[in-house]
């Protein structure tokens, strides 16, 4: 490639974002969430802003960028899952929107996963902030941990993905999953929200998103449901649960 297909190619990625992150903070106007909560959710982050930038994975780690509000809600309350048996887990939870979003229903517990010890400080933050108006926040916990080393909890019935890692990534995140789930049998839902990372590459409208390519090449992953979003098509969730294999005819 040379130098000026090189720029091309980085101008038209700037341009994407900027037209992506337009389009957020349109979204979050409509719906607001940091000025009801006093927290701090809706500013992303690229990776290398982070102090440890340097100590993160390359091709690991995507940027920060939150979540809409409606959306999160409308593919929660889709999921079929018994909130007061399971554990509710965010892999790569950034500033911690999805968990206090998810204090709103009866999970047992609310796990985040983030690997940046910057993101997990702020999510700490936001949750204390929120505490104190919001009740559930006590079931709420932050794990500084790299996703493919996390120790699955034995209830852990919900798995939230917002488009945080690669293929191989999410892969290796998904075996741990399911070695925990030969373990302790039980009812497992991955919830990956997305249609592909703001990068400036491919359709915006990507048939599956980045992180449930992972699922897609797993036969233990069956696809239960598409859940549009209400904010835009770019964050509609795909719905997962997983198969029993010993189960099938």
């Amino acid at each position: 490639m040379s130098d000026s297909d090189r720029r091309e190619k980085l101008l038209r990625a700037i341009e994407f974002r900027q037209i992506f992150d337009d389009r957020l903070d349109r979204i979050e106007q409509q719906t607001p969430f940091d000025s009801v909560y006093a927290v701090d959710t809706a500013e992303s982050v690229e990776l290398w802003e982070l102090p440890e930038a340097e100590d993160l994975p390359v091709g690991r780690n995507a940027r920060y960028s939150p979540t809409p509000v409606r959306t999160v809600r409308n593919a929660l309350g889709r999921c079929d899952v018994r909130h007061e048996e399971v554990t509710f887990v965010d892999v790569g939870c950034g500033k911690g929107r999805i968990l206090l979003l998810a204090a709103e229903f009866p999970f047992r517990r609310i796990v985040g996963v983030e690997t940046s010890e910057t993101l997990c400080n702020v999510a700490r933050s936001n949750v204390k902030t929120v505490s104190q108006s919001l009740d559930g926040c006590d079931r709420i916990d932050v794990v500084r941990a790299d996703a493919t080393l996390f120790e699955i909890p034995d209830d852990a019935g919900l798995f939230y993905f917002y488009e945080p890692f690669s293929t191989d990534v999410s892969s290796a995140v998904l075996a741990r999953i399911e070695d925990s789930i030969r373990r302790h049998p039980r009812k497992v839902v991955l919830c990956f929200t997305g249609r592909g990372q703001p990068d400036g590459q491919g359709s915006e409208l990507e048939a599956t998103p980045v992180a449930a390519a992972a699922a897609e090449m797993r036969t233990q992953w069956r696809l239960l449901e598409i859940v549009h979003s209400p904010d835009a098509e770019f964050w509609d969730s795909f719905l997962y649960e997983y198969v029993d294999q010993g189960s099938q005819v």
